[in-house]
């Protein structure tokens, strides 16, 4: 593949890598760092790339480094930072907090699988792909997350 070939693909897919690498890091500029190393990795690797897989490739890629970096240690946080940002501050809606804050409690298959599915529209062949499952098993990933999604947020209307 050269380096126009390549550049292409970028151009088609970086975003998609971006936003999932985002669903599952919740910061930004990790969710770039992934998404570079990403395509770092894709170049090195670009003689194993298929075509018609590519954008599965590439989310595999950025699930696997997002999960690497979710395992690592959080970094101390100085007390006084604790109280900066208050749970409510930003510029998103209560419910939007609230579905984002139980979509990162999903466990991770079923987060994860729904994250490919639902936000980036793959199939559920693609998302077996990149999960290392049979598609029926992703397919039920999926409905069990929603499933639990719908659990989880309707337990928070309950007074």
């Amino acid at each position: 593949m050269d380096q126009s070939t390549f550049q292409s693909i970028y151009e088609a897919h970086s975003g998609d890598v971006r936003k999932l690498a985002y669903w599952l890091v919740r910061d930004a500029e990790i969710a770039s760092e992934i998404t570079s190393e990403t395509f770092l990795r894709a170049w090195t690797g670009r003689l194993s790339i298929r075509t018609e897989t590519v954008k599965a490739y590439l989310l595999a890629i950025a699930r696997n480094l997002a999960t690497d970096h979710l395992r690592k240690p959080a970094p101390p946080v100085p007390i006084e930072d604790h109280h900066a940002v208050s749970p409510s501050a930003g510029t998103a809606p209560l419910e939007l907090h609230e579905a984002l804050t139980a979509i990162a409690q999903l466990p991770e298959a079923y987060r994860d699988a729904l994250l490919l599915a639902a936000v980036e529209g793959l199939s559920h062949e693609e998302t077996a792909r990149i999960l290392g499952v049979s598609p029926a098993c992703a397919k039920v990933r999926v409905h069990r997350a929603r499933l639990m999604l719908v659990e989880s947020m309707s337990k928070k209307e309950i007074p």
